[in-house]
């Protein structure tokens, strides 16, 4: 209760030092809120975003239809004015498909930012997870100091009565030492937690954060079969590959329309020509004849790209299928771990370290053998401790390699 108040007190001194665009939190942060705080304000993905703008520009500009020419010439010879005025007119349906591969080229812009989002959300459940860690790890080392107290007590006691050595008060003694010691760090540990879950969410490093759920949350079964499916959808990989080779077909076909010439009409007239024409006007045609260069190496680049990204694809596609049977097969390993801790393994050393120190005060046994019990159970509490964590991080790797979030 006593952490609980002064982390409540932190939060709101931190929370009228900061600055305005910083949102006020009314409560502590749960995992779907601060993912959707992160997709909001992380600045990496905010400046994804913007880089779509300078696709849609490239878009515009694909879209753009040949300027028109004018030129005007003036000379000592006859006839002593000229004007042209020429304009390209594109064969092939070519403007269209430009912009159909500048239309191509934007989806990758979507895909930039869904690169950002899978970085944002491993990183966010890692943080997240480990603050909520931290905290677990905080009440089990203020439990083991008062834990390692009330033995030194006992020891003490004892001591007085004569029913103890003093050596047994100096073995208690240092267990309070070292209790309190690695509460200390502890403490420090959240604070480092904290501040690598403000990063993510773009909150000053000086804002203590709290954040509100379980490290065995959101574990829900899923199979091998399940997770491949959510992965063919909407792996960022194989989405990106397959927007690149999307683009390189389109591509493939601007090469071609280009091969069809693109007539420039033109009409002229004369202007102060004295003598047997006085005036005149013209009209006329020029074609670029496609003798000897007609995209026949950026077509074949383009297509051996295009086989390239294939190959890539299926490359990564197999990763993504072996990836995702050894994370869900570790997760299954981690929950079942999980449930021996909490059902058999921590009860069951509990239950050792509450008799030995009912032997140890009725004389039975010596204070090392009650520093023991309690050194197994503060062992198994880390490990389950641990084991739980390490569930949420196996959960963080599955979702990057789904592309998507598991809530």
């Amino acid at each position: 209760m006593r952490l609980v108040a002064a982390t409540a007190a932190l939060v709101a001194y931190c929370a009228a030092a900061l600055p305005a665009q910083t949102p006020a939190l009314s409560g502590p942060l749960t995992y779907a809120q601060a993912l959707d705080l992160a997709s909001s304000r992380n600045l990496a993905v905010a400046a994804a975003r913007r880089a779509r703008a300078i696709r849609e520009g490239a878009l515009k500009t694909a879209g753009l239809r040949p300027n028109p020419s004018a030129s005007f010439e003036v000379s000592r010879d006859t006839p002593h004015e000229v004007f042209v005025f020429a304009l390209p007119v594109e064969l092939g349906g070519k403007r269209g498909r430009r912009i159909d591969l500048a239309t191509e080229e934007l989806t990758l812009a979507d895909v930039d930012v869904q690169t950002e989002l899978r970085t944002v959300r491993r990183e966010l459940r890692q943080a997240f997870y480990s603050v909520i860690a931290a905290d677990e790890r905080i009440r089990l080392a203020d439990s083991l100091v008062e834990l390692a107290r009330r033995v030194r007590d006992v020891a003490q006691a004892m001591f007085e009565t004569g029913a103890a050595p003093r050596l047994d008060v100096l073995a208690a003694d240092l267990g309070v030492a070292r209790a309190e010691t690695e509460m200390d760090l502890a403490r420090g540990t959240r604070m480092f937690e904290q501040a690598r879950l403000n990063a993510v969410l773009d909150f000053p490093p000086q804002q203590a954060t709290l954040v509100a759920g379980s490290l065995t949350e959101g574990i829900a079964d899923l199979t091998y079969e399940r997770a491949l499916t959510i992965a063919t959808a909407s792996n960022v990989d194989l989405i990106a590959l397959d927007r690149q080779i999307a683009v390189e077909e389109r591509r493939v076909a601007v090469l071609h329309a280009e091969r069809t010439p693109t007539p420039t009409f033109s009409v002229s007239s004369l202007f102060s020509n004295p003598g047997e024409f006085s005036a005149g006007a013209g009209a006329g045609v020029s074609v670029e004849l496609p003798l000897f260069g007609r995209n026949q190496g950026q077509i074949a680049e383009s297509l051996a790209t295009t086989a390239q990204l294939r190959a890539r694809r299926e490359s990564t596609r197999r990763v993504v299928e072996n990836t995702i049977a050894g994370t869900v097969a570790r997760i299954d390993a981690e929950r079942r771990q999980i449930e021996a801790f909490e059902r058999r393994l921590v009860p069951t050393a509990t239950d050792l370290q509450a008799l030995a120190e009912e032997s140890y005060r009725a004389g039975r046994t010596s204070v090392l053998g009650l520093l023991e019990s309690q050194r197994v159970l503060r062992e198994l509490r880390r490990d389950a401790l641990q084991a739980a964590l390490d569930l949420q991080l196996s959960i963080a790797e599955l979702e990057e390699i789904l592309g998507t979030a598991l809530r």
